[in-house]
């Protein structure tokens, strides 16, 4: 098994398995993975009884079944209530313990996998969810620095150790106001939700470096965040911003703002000595 991460679509099987179901839908897999907003509701509907003789014909082997559950949450597209079973069968990590080498590897795996059954198991036909995108070590979660999931964040008891946060895919309207009261976070992710407007007590969270706002509703990027005196990198990735802060010439630490799939198509004067990466579509600040 050659897995790259712990995410679905990040063993070879599982990438194989979507690139022919994407394939079905007339995407190509390159395409989908630029901007995962092609694969529509209406287009994984039509396909949805392929998808499920797919699975079938592949016996007992996962893959199929983890790659049916990742589109399903990621389009809001209706399934079954025996296929909802059977992928929560095949996502339990008991079919996995005891598998992997690299103990921090398998404490992300095994918390992957709960976060995707519990997306699983709330989801329902018209609704996105996403599971969750990790962008820190086992190590950060062995040691209970990290919260992810928003059943979490609500049941919040000891705030001052909490390093780094994952509310990724929850279909969010608005960040959780308590994650303003962590003041030593360092790392925020709140992709795939449907944010459009983020409120100014960001600015409590004046050690985060890492903020991750890709796949949400935002049309503008608030002066606020030139207050966020720490932050070394700003994703805003398939957002509908067009501009960027001036406030942002306020941190010094800044060094990248990945903006692919916005209508940022050069960097701003005012971020001097900065450049657009066109390959990769990430502004690069010196």
């Amino acid at each position: 098994m050659a897995r790259s991460d712990v995410g679905i679509l990040e063993d070879d099987e599982e990438a194989d398995v979507a690139g022919f179901m994407l394939e079905a839908c007339g995407i190509d897999s390159p395409d989908f993975y630029h901007n995962k907003r092609i694969l529509t509701r209406e287009n994984f509907e039509k396909n949805y009884k392929f998808f499920v003789k797919m699975a079938e014909n592949r016996g007992s082997r996962r893959a199929s079944y983890f790659v049916i559950g990742y589109f399903a949450l990621i389009t809001g597209g209706k399934i079954t209530e025996e296929l909802r079973k059977k992928i929560l069968e095949i996502a339990k990590w008991e079919h996995e313990e005891g598998y992997w080498q690299d103990k921090e590897f398998a404490l992300m795996r095994k918390i992957y996998l709960e976060d995707f059954r519990e997306k699983i198991r709330i989801h329902k036909a018209g609704t996105k969810l996403h599971p969750a995108i990790f962008k820190y070590s086992g190590k950060d979660m062995s040691e209970s620095r990290v919260l992810i999931g928003v059943n979490n964040i609500l049941s919040l008891y000891e705030i001052n150790d909490i390093k780094h946060v994952n509310l990724d895919g929850w279909n969010l309207t608005s960040i959780p106001h308590e994650i303003f009261e962590l003041q030593n976070l360092k790392s925020l992710s709140l992709e795939f939700n449907q944010i459009s407007d983020i409120d100014d007590e960001i600015t409590n969270l004046t050690k985060l470096k890492h903020l991750f706002l890709d796949y949400n509703q935002l049309k503008s990027i608030p002066e606020s965040f030139g207050k966020l005196a720490s932050l070394k990198s700003l994703s805003i990735i398939h957002n509908n911003v067009n501009r960027l802060p001036i406030s942002l010439k306020n941190l010094k630490h800044l060094k990248h703002i990945y903006v692919r799939g916005t209508g940022i198509n050069q960097a701003p004067k005012f971020l001097k000595g900065s450049k657009l990466e066109p390959l990769n579509e990430t502004i690069y600040l010196k």
